[in-house]
């Protein structure tokens, strides 16, 4: 990896970066009292848009929601998160994906 921090893995970057530098987890909170939808456990769950539509959470949803928070809105929630296009490096959005993916690992 090329100009990020060094030691650790993809997500263990990725938790920096929506804990610090992005600061994420202001609006996506794990106790669902956040402006946002929760991230824990949210690879692979069904997710209800403000369409009706429901779509099942996979990388290219985190990708998208990232880059174009305002294409699929998650019923119930504003449109307010801000687009990062531009404002986040490819490295970082990948970091960011494996960050939520390891949301789904339960914890000891």
């Amino acid at each position: 990896m090329s100009g990020g921090e060094t030691g650790g893995t993809l997500a263990s970057a990725g938790e920096r970066l929506v804990r610090r530098s992005l600061a994420c987890n202001t609006c996506h909170r794990p106790d669902s009292q956040g402006r946002g939808p929760v991230l824990d456990g949210l690879i692979g769950k069904t997710v209800t848009l403000q369409s009706g539509e429901s779509i099942v959470a996979d990388e290219a949803y985190v990708r998208e929601s990232i880059l174009n928070p305002s294409a699929k809105i998650t019923a119930g929630y504003q449109p307010i998160m801000p687009t990062f296009q531009g404002l986040v490096t490819e490295e970082q959005v990948l970091q960011i994906i494996e960050y939520v993916k390891s949301l789904n690992v339960s914890k000891p």
